[in-house]
């Protein structure tokens, strides 16, 4: 209890070196606490923890732990319901991902680059992860990195892998099983594709060299490149070619502000896409490149759409509009 209380009052969310930690973990991974991004802008954002049990099993503890709050009305607020290990090192406690044991109990396969991690009922799918280290390779190639080695975990349910990782509620969770996915420095997670999520790997492999993009830039780039949730950029930009018949009511000029069409389409996917392939279009991948080092404000996101494709903020709305009426025809 001690020890995981000291760690909390640590500020977890400055992804600092622990004591409270084990010193594997922390050795072989930068993020080490696997739990701290899974919200934003962190797990520990400030929540109450209340921990709810400690279980003794042959000299290692499982904590789970439930962050929330009542609100007003006397209701709870439950941001997630999570566990950890806590097991001696050196003769100290030390706290451990629950990731780093529950995955002993899925098959591992490697292809290429990736470690796949899959449950039993999987029949794994070589065909698909050829595919998708030949991506790794033609995107790295492309953009000019190195690829890195990473690790893997799919199922048919995402709700699956956050167990593995040792979340047993989130906020959000239920509704309809659709392909969902996370990247988290160096693994992907991924339910409902089977070995193929090139929007995550993107991430993983991409991101750290092109640290001074927007978040637009970066969604948008993984989607025109792998698609979103199981769906190219096609897919997406019909859908919302549609819906913004439908509502000519919605200003494009502030696109920024916008969120999620609906559950399978959201804004940062679909522009933030069709505005990559515009450039990539008009300049190939050194205009791309150039597009994801143009800064991480929204203002420099509008200037550099404005400077490689002589559009004014003022005038997205319009040309949003015809671009996306121009892709939906093909």
């Amino acid at each position: 209890m001690k020890l995981f209380e000291n760690y909390l009052a640590s500020n977890p969310q400055n992804k600092l070196e622990s004591p409270y930690w084990n010193s594997t973990e922390q050795e072989k991974h930068k993020n080490f606490d696997f739990l701290e991004s899974e919200f934003q802008p962190s797990l520990y954002m400030g929540f109450p923890v209340h921990m709810l049990s400690i279980k003794s099993d042959n000299n290692t503890y499982k904590i789970k732990a439930q962050f929330s709050y009542t609100k007003e009305d006397g209701t709870p607020y439950i941001l997630a319901i999570v566990n950890y290990q806590a097991k001696k090192e050196n003769g100290k406690f030390k706290l451990y991902n629950w990731l780093t044991d529950s995955r002993k109990k899925w098959n591992c396969t490697t292809v290429g680059l990736v470690d796949f991690y899959y449950p039993e009922y999987h029949e794994f799918n070589y065909d698909k992860a050829n595919q998708l280290n030949d991506f790794i390779k033609e995107t790295c190639k492309n953009l000019g990195v190195s690829p890195k080695p990473f690790e893997y975990y799919l199922a048919d349910d995402y709700d699956e892998i956050q167990r593995l990782k040792g979340i047993d509620y989130y906020i959000g969770q239920g509704g309809e099983t659709r392909p969902s996915g996370k990247a988290a420095d160096d693994k992907v997670y991924c339910g409902g594709l089977g070995e193929y999520y090139p929007h995550e790997v993107f991430h993983v492999q991409i991101d750290d060299h092109f640290p001074e993009k927007h978040f637009w830039v970066s969604e948008g780039v993984a989607t025109f490149l792998g698609g979103s949730r199981g769906k190219t950029l096609e897919w997406h930009i019909k859908r919302t070619n549609q819906y913004l018949k439908e509502h000519p009511e919605i200003n494009l000029n502030d696109m920024l502000r916008l969120a999620n069409l609906d559950n399978r389409t959201a804004y940062h996917y679909v522009l933030g896409g069709l505005i990559a392939k515009r450039i990539f279009e008009k300049g190939g991948w050194n205009l791309l490149k150039k597009f994801m080092r143009s800064g991480k404000t929204d203002e420099e996101y509008y200037v550099a759409i404005e400077n490689h494709l002589g559009v004014k903020k003022t005038d997205l709305n319009t040309y949003l509009r015809n671009q996306i009426e121009i892709e939906a025809r093909k």
